[in-house]
């Protein structure tokens, strides 16, 4: 069994790429994700370029 805590965020992307048609995979893997800091979330209502500048930031980020 593939231990998901010890993968890196650049591991658990490649992770859910490579078992894309195994959802309960893919949810555990997304899961793992969301449950480390960093992550963050944007209202559905936010505005487009409220949720631009928030992905930019975010992207600028994790370089």
């Amino acid at each position: 069994m593939t231990n998901l805590k010890e993968m890196t965020r650049k591991e658990l992307k490649q992770y859910i790429l490579e078992n894309r048609n195994n959802k309960e995979l893919v949810d555990a893997a997304i899961q793992e994700s969301l449950s480390r800091p960093g992550w963050t979330t944007v209202s559905a209502d936010t505005p487009l370029e409220e949720q631009e500048l928030i992905l930019k930031n975010a992207l600028k980020q994790d370089q």
